[in-house]
């Protein structure tokens, strides 16, 4: 059966993944087809019945990635849960080195999924419960340390916690270059996510030259049709529409984000994750012309794409409410901006709780719009609680200190500014 396991790693590295999906099911069967009860086990058999255990975890293994691969995630978590059960048990059997990078293993991914999930809570707690395990038993020079290093990566990120976050990912490209090569996949995994976090930074230089870096390895190990290029793709073409709004490097994103949902849509048809992200960007890229509406259908459709997959409540939704009012506000179309920002304030609130740097952004921009219709109370209450975000996370974040520092001094002054007007109101 290992044989076949090795075919469905060939199929998922193709992106063949009904045929995977077909060949897992098959060998599923054959391993349900030749269990026993565990309590008719004899003493002589108990080392085949854990082999069994082992390759039934190998097969939800395969069941996931798919599933995670192809943005599935509630799927992936399905048989995660049944993996990490299983390696449990194992490992209080027989705890040696190989069990415990197989349930850690199981922890990591098991924490990507929740964070896409936006169950940020107990992503940190499979996360760091994995780092923890793997210290304790001397297994930090693994690709399951950095696979569990890259994902709280990613996971710091996104709380703005960009110091913890750079540490993290350059600690796994270091395990990764010395475990395999400077230009292997899973290094090009590290680079992908450190380049989005110099992104996010505003190092837009430093970011494109990772994110050259992954694609270059992509192409060359994956090809050019493969999804983890296309995640890429979308990527850099992203910092282009972060640079100047030049004619020249809006057309370049556009191109960019084109040929990454191109490859997307062949792939995986027309729903998932990455195709909405892409939709977003074309969003965000159409709403830079003032004269048109045309960027609602691409922020729309990118958020129906969502709300299919997690339900009404995720971080990236709340991300296009937020972008899709601030078009509107641009267009001074305030109220349609007040009603996208409030819906983005209450996601990341039941998300993330009232402590978030985007819920800080949201409410600021909602505050500006309620200024501009005349609420004066409105505004002030949402800049105050924009503000002590902002406060917090200038105490927090050195590298984003003064950045922070300009936001606290600016709502300061559009305080001042309506104190008079908030105590008349």
């Amino acid at each position: 059966m290992e044989d076949q396991l090795k075919e469905i790693d060939i199929l998922i590295k193709k992106q063949n993944f009904q045929k995977g999906i077909e060949k897992l099911t098959q060998l599923q069967t054959q391993l349900n087809d030749k269990n026993i009860n565990p309590e008719e086990i004899l003493e002589d058999d108990l080392v085949k019945h854990n082999q069994d255990q082992i390759l039934q975890s190998k097969i939800f293994e395969r069941f996931a990635t798919i599933f995670i691969d192809i943005n599935q995630v509630y799927q992936a978590m399905q048989y995660l849960i049944k993996m990490i059960k299983i390696d449990k048990d194992i490992c209080k059997a027989s705890n040696n080195k190989n069990h415990i990078l197989r349930l850690c293993n199981s922890y990591a991914k098991m924490g990507k999924c929740c964070f896409y999930c936006c169950y940020y809570e107990q992503t940190f707690k499979f996360l760091d419960y994995a780092r923890q395990l793997l210290i304790s038993h001397n297994l930090t020079n693994t690709e399951v340390y950095a696979l569990t290093l890259t994902q709280l990566g990613n996971y710091y990120r996104f709380m703005f916690q960009d110091d913890l976050a750079e540490q993290m990912l350059l600690e796994s490209i270091k395990i990764r270059e010395d475990l395999y090569s400077s230009n292997s996949i899973e290094v090009a995994d590290s680079l992908h996510l450190l380049a989005q976090l110099f992104s996010d930074e505003g190092q837009i230089e430093n970011a494109m030259t990772f994110i050259d870096q992954a694609i270059t390895i992509w192409i060359n190990e994956l090809g050019y049709e493969n999804i983890k290029t296309a995640k890429s793709i979308y990527l850099k073409g992203n910092l282009y529409l972060r640079m100047k709004s030049t004619p020249e490097n809006l057309e370049k994103a556009e191109k960019l984000i084109m040929q990454s949902l191109e490859i997307d849509i062949k792939i995986m048809g027309n729903s998932s994750q990455d195709i909405a992200d892409c939709y977003h960007s074309l969003g965000k890229i159409k709403a830079i012309n003032k004269s048109s509406n045309e960027f609602e259908g691409y922020f729309i459709k990118s958020q129906q794409i969502l709300q299919d997959l997690y339900g009404q409540s995720h971080a990236s939704i709340a991300i296009i409410l937020n972008n899709l009012g601030s078009s509107y506000y641009e267009r001074k179309q305030y109220e349609e901006a007040v009603n996208c920002f409030q819906e983005s304030i209450k996601i990341y609130t039941q998300i993330c709780g009232e402590m978030h740097g985007n819920l800080a952004i949201t409410l600021r921009n909602c505050a500006d719009c309620h200024k501009e219709l005349g609420r004066f109370k409105q505004a002030y209450n949402d800049y105050s609680k924009s503000l002590d975000i902002y406060k917090v996370y200038c105490n927090n974040l050195i590298q984003k200190m003064e950045i922070n520092q300009q936001q606290v001094t600016s709502i300061q002054n559009q305080m001042i500014q309506i104190q008079e007007k908030f105590l008349e109101d």
